[in-house]
């Protein structure tokens, strides 16, 4: 596959055997974990002056170690895609119950939208026809 200079190839970036016990041994100890990235991909911007390459590298580094696209199978990328793109357009009260429960899947994160829009919908009484 082609790739761009700068860029690492299509199998993610150059970092520790993903198959070392090493490298999971570390990240544990530190708490960097896919979510860690994932928070780091969503607050990137492009700063004055910065080379594009490097911020593509590193928009590319948090989406592989975010995504782990190398231990999922497509599907399971595309799930995880979908969920965040859904908690990411809800109204913000829906949001933020979604988020606190972390639905680890898409059907999750609708149920709790659901039952959050269920509760929070006010309750009228009844009207009485008077004639």
């Amino acid at each position: 596959p082609a790739t761009s200079p700068g860029l690492p190839a299509a199998g993610g970036p150059a970092t520790v055997s993903e198959g070392s016990g090493l490298k999971k041994a570390i990240l544990d100890q530190t708490g960097i974990n896919p979510e860690t990235h994932r928070q780091r991909l969503r607050r990137t911007r492009f700063p004055p002056g910065a080379r594009p390459r490097a911020v593509a590298q590193r928009i590319k580094e948090d989406c592989w170690r975010w995504l782990e696209p190398d231990q999922k199978t497509g599907g399971q990328v595309a799930e995880e895609i979908a969920l965040e793109q859904f908690i990411q357009v809800l109204p913000p009260g829906g949001k933020e119950w979604a988020q606190r429960h972390r639905p680890k899947t898409l059907a999750e994160a609708v149920t709790l939208t659901e039952d959050y829009m269920a509760a929070e919908r006010p309750r009228t009484p009844p009207r009485r026809n008077d004639t």
